[in-house]
């Protein structure tokens, strides 16, 4: 439980009250380091470029959680995102998109914001509606394959 809330207190930071908030979560069987790793090749194999991967390990201990490994990756493309903070600046604290890398004993649980409930914030931007389902199919496709995830022996 102490697990789930520090992802979802990492993820859902500043997630507007009133809207929807939807985690895209999964467990692989393989090592974090791993993982992480198959998912930074994965979202560039999805067109997208990874903008900064965070370390969590430090400021979780804070709260006296330990993890041998907690990451944050955030990612985007660049011309999507900068179209939409034009149009809509008050989003870009949801920008770029984030994935959780949490390790558990021997597996790895990923999780990301399913960014479709950020969705009835515009309901007057049918485009964004789409570009959130985008990102949504997108992130669902990544998780499921790290899902399916074998540690190399």
């Amino acid at each position: 439980m102490k697990k789930l809330l520090a992802i979802l207190l990492i993820l859902l930071a500043g997630v507007a009250s009133g809207t929807e908030q939807t985690l895209v979560m999964v467990r692989s069987p393989a090592k974090a380091a791993h993982v992480m790793d198959v998912l930074k090749e994965t979202i560039l194999e999805y067109g997208y470029q990874t903008a900064h991967v965070q370390r969590c390990d430090g400021g979780m201990a804070q709260f006296h959680y330990k993890s041998d490994f907690y990451r944050v990756v955030f990612f985007g493309k660049v011309n999507e995102v900068r179209e939409v903070l034009k149009r809509h600046p008050e989003m870009s604290p949801y920008l770029p998109l984030k994935i959780a890398v949490v390790a558990e004993e021997d597996e790895t649980v990923l999780a990301a914001v399913d960014p479709r409930a950020l969705g009835p914030l515009f309901p007057d931007d049918p485009g964004l509606q789409v570009l959130l389902a985008r990102w949504y199919n997108d992130i669902k496709a990544m998780l499921d394959e790290m899902r399916d995830l074998k540690t190399p022996k």
